[in-house]
């Protein structure tokens, strides 16, 4: 058959080759759908570690725990019979939760109040995490951001301390806790102990208007991924929860809906997806959002992403 011939064919036939195309496209996006929901269904079932932390250590640190989904999360990891050692910066509130938490579910609970803005926050950690036991999960949720970071000095323009305050607690707050926890984790001969790290979903996309809170979260995704590696075939679990919108004081308590659940729900699918899988967003309606936001080509992105913001952006503009 000549490349004339090949050509005319294509021709001739290119309706029904283009048909063949999208039939084809279509079928492999429903198969990773397909597999999404299998994770969260058999995978769930079959492969969840949640049940066994008790066995991995007998505590648990959770930061960022005085409130929202770092609190939902003391809660759940507190039902597995793991004590909780919750920190923060809210003095008030920690002690609050430390002792709800050990009265409903009759475990130990130790707070440290910590301000991760702060270099000299981790002197205050360290020595707190040491006296403990064995440790089962670290949770690192501890996290900042900006309303609105325009770069462009036209409205809210980060000054040099809200940039470093943001860096230190959403990306040196992950990387520090876990050098200081993980090696005496490996010491232990429990299997599957595990570190959660709190990414966003705003860490795989373009996000322009919150760049900078964007750009730390991509930071400890792949800081997540490179470690997940470096501790394969060690019986260790790193996972990384990539969120979309959660109900809680960064998001200025949004209603909850289908897809912005309440941190108490959001913390009880995603613990319960331990060990499933390394990287999720933790929490099935956001599977379905975020499957939906990839198909869409960058440029209707970034319109969705405009009108999002645009009000956001006008009651900037009017309180300035």
């Amino acid at each position: 058959m000549t490349t004339l011939s090949i050509v005319e064919l294509i021709t001739e036939h290119r309706l029904l080759l283009l048909i063949t195309f999208i039939f084809i496209w279509i079928s492999f996006k429903l198969s990773q759908l397909l597999l999404v929901y299998l994770k969260y269904t058999v995978g769930k079932w079959c492969f969840s570690k949640r049940k066994t932390l008790h066995k991995a250590g007998e505590w648990a640190v959770v930061t960022g725990a005085s409130s929202g989904i770092g609190e939902a999360y003391a809660e759940e990891l507190a039902k597995e019979s793991l004590n909780i050692m919750l920190i923060s910066n809210d003095e008030e509130q920690l002690s609050c939760v430390a002792n709800r938490i050990a009265n409903i579910y009759n475990v130990q609970t130790r707070f440290v109040v910590a301000d991760f803005t702060k270099n000299d926050v981790y002197e205050i950690i360290k020595p707190a995490v040491e006296q403990l036991s064995t440790i089962a999960c670290l949770v690192n949720n501890v996290g900042m951001g900006l309303p609105i970071e325009l770069f462009t000095g036209e409205v809210n323009s980060p000054n040099e301390e809200s940039i470093q305050n943001i860096i230190h607690c959403n990306i040196l707050s992950t990387v520090t806790m876990t050098s200081i926890i993980l090696p005496k984790m490996l010491t232990q001969k429990e299997p599957y102990p595990g570190i959660i790290n709190l990414g966003s979903y705003t860490g795989f996309k373009v996000f322009p208007y919150v760049s900078l809170y964007a750009s730390t979260k991509a930071a400890i995704i792949h800081f997540s991924r490179c470690l997940a590696a470096e501790m394969y075939q060690k019986n260790f679990i790193i996972q990384i929860m990539n969120p979309l919108f959660v109900s809680t004081n960064l998001t200025h308590q949004m209603k909850p809906t289908f897809f912005i659940p309440t941190a108490k729900i959001y913390a009880k699918s995603s613990l319960d997806m331990y060990g499933v899988t390394q990287q999720i967003t933790g929490y099935f309606p956001h599977e379905l959002k975020a499957f939906v936001y990839n198909l869409f080509p960058i440029s209707l992105w970034l319109k969705l992403i405009e009108h999002t913001f645009c009000p956001y952006r006008e009651q900037s503009k009017k309180a300035d």
